[in-house]
């Protein structure tokens, strides 16, 4: 993994970001009885945190530098596994972020100062050790009308439409001009016909399973790396007729060596190696 540089104008911009722009800290995880369940989630690159309008170089094959405004990601199904080796839902705490069973972890600060980088909730009295989740938005609710969705699902920056769904993982890097890179995950190949009560079904479902077997409450954190996700990638590039970055299209060749980091199946490759996104430590 190469370096990353930061610029000195952008360690000005890490120096000046207080606590009010921090992720949410402390609390008891949710009311009622039971083990608070607090699982932190850290954005870097390539070991460095990720700040909001930093320019980063030295990304991908081709030795990139990229500034990135958005970093924003859905995850649900957040068990725990108990003494007995069952794996435990942890009832998610009703927030701004959180809700449905989903919750919408957002690492920038370009846009709202805003940020949530924790699941809080609850787990029955007991012993915990391993951890694992999915990146994404259930079938059941990926496809409804955002319109009428409550937080954390409400975002029309997080959804490309009602066939398609949410986009599970946002990263943009610039304003959405023609150079920009940019990486927009969520279902495709979806059929049926959503608003009028048809079922919706996607030949990608584009859903990341994620699990630490060791992973312990108040000791461990996640961490999701920009750099590891686009470690086998040339950014500086781009397959001609295609949007810049990865769309997740199924043909777009730019979007193989990252769906490659999120152990996803992309065209011939049916049987991915495990995803390298998200480390425990």
């Amino acid at each position: 993994m190469k370096k990353i540089l930061i610029s000195v104008a952008a360690f000005g911009l890490l120096v000046g970001c207080g606590d009010d722009n921090a992720g949410p800290t402390g609390g008891s995880g949710g009311s009622g009885s039971g083990v608070p369940a607090e699982i932190a989630f850290e954005a870097r690159v390539d070991g460095a945190d990720f700040v909001c309008d930093t320019l980063y170089e030295g990304l991908g094959t081709d030795d990139s530098a990229l500034q990135f405004s958005d970093f924003r990601l859905y995850v649900h199904d957040v068990e725990m596994k108990n003494a007995e080796g069952d794996w435990v839902p942890v009832e998610l705490e009703e927030a701004d972020f959180q809700g449905e069973g989903v919750v919408l972890l957002d690492f920038e600060d370009c846009a709202e100062p805003q940020t949530w980088t924790e699941v809080l909730g609850t787990l029955p009295d007991g012993d915990y050790e391993g951890l694992r989740f999915t990146m994404g938005v259930p079938f059941e609710i990926n496809h409804a009308n955002k319109e009428v969705a409550a937080p954390p699902l409400n975002l029309s920056t997080m959804h490309w439409d009602w066939q398609g769904g949410y986009k599970f993982l946002r990263l943009d890097s610039g304003q959405f001009g023609p150079t920009d890179w940019r990486l927009h995950l969520g279902s495709t190949n979806c059929d049926g016909d959503p608003v009028a009560g048809g079922t919706t079904g996607c030949a990608n479902p584009n859903r990341v399973q994620v699990e630490f077997p060791s992973f312990r409450l108040g000791q461990n954190r996640v961490v999701a790396d920009l750099a590891r996700l686009v470690d086998g990638a040339a950014l500086s590039t781009n397959q001609e007729g295609t949007p810049v970055g990865c769309m997740a299209a199924p043909a777009d060749s730019d979007c193989a060596p990252i769906f490659d980091s999120l152990g996803l199946p992309f065209g011939d490759a049916a049987d991915p190696g495990p995803q390298t996104f998200f480390t425990m430590e």
